[in-house]
Order: structure tokens, then C-alpha cells, then sequence
């Protein structure tokens, strides 16, 4: 493999991005022996790395790298969803709280002062 080769490759995969709806990120193919992963997302920066060295699984590495990338906003809806039900158990749970606390204040009031008398 050479560098014509290197760069051909990431253009190419640069190059679908846009019929992903990935308009604004970039591939880039760093082949990495080493590397124990195919590739990686880095979404802050909308950078896909692939780590592959031969072409072939760099395309099949670079096709799952764009499905995480999909897929994740549908998980990102699913936790906002989630987190946004459990904001709501525990608002209901804190106001079932404070109104058995202000139940059970006068009861326990009235059995001290009870035992004050008695």
C-alpha cells in the first residue's frame, strides 16, 4: 500500500458521507496494525477513524463506524426519554414524601406531648 493508495481510499469514504446525511465529517484512514478496533467515532470533532489496513474490512469498518453514528441519536433520544421519566418519578416520589412527612409531624407531636402528659 502506498500513500496514493492511503489517500484514494479516504476520499473515497469522505466521499459517502454525505449520502449518510454525515454532511460536515470527515474519514480518516490511519492504518493501525496495532489497533484493536477497526475504527472509532469521534463525535465531538464529526471525525470517523479507520484502523484497518486492508481496504476491504477499512469499507466494512468504516460502514459500522457510520451506523454507530445513526444509531446513536435514536439511543440519545431513548436516554433523554428515560432520564426525562425518571426527573418525573422523583419529583411525584418527593412530593408524595413532603405530604406523608407533613401527615406524620402532628402525629408524632401529639404522642410526645401525650407521653408529656401521661
Amino acid at each position: 500500500m502506498n500513500l496514493k493508495e492511503d489517500k484514494s481510499l479516504q476520499d473515497e469514504l469522505c466521499e459517502t458521507l454525505p449520502h449518510f446525511g454525515l454532511d460536515g465529517w470527515k474519514v480518516i484512514w490511519v492504518p493501525d496494525e496495532k489497533q484493536t478496533l477497526g475504527g472509532q467515532v469521534l463525535a465531538e470533532e464529526k471525525t470517523i477513524l479507520i484502523f484497518e489496513k486492508v481496504p476491504g474490512k477499512a469499507r466494512d469498518s468504516f460502514l459500522h463506524e457510520v451506523l454507530e453514528v445513526k444509531l446513536q441519536k435514536l439511543i440519545g433520544n431513548q436516554i433523554d426519554t428515560i432520564n426525562g421519566l425518571i426527573k418525573i418519578i422523583q419529583e411525584l416520589n418527593h412530593v408524595e414524601k413532603e405530604r406523608t412527612i407533613n401527615e406524620l409531624v402532628p402525629l408524632i407531636r401529639h404522642v410526645f406531648e401525650s407521653k408529656k402528659e401521661g
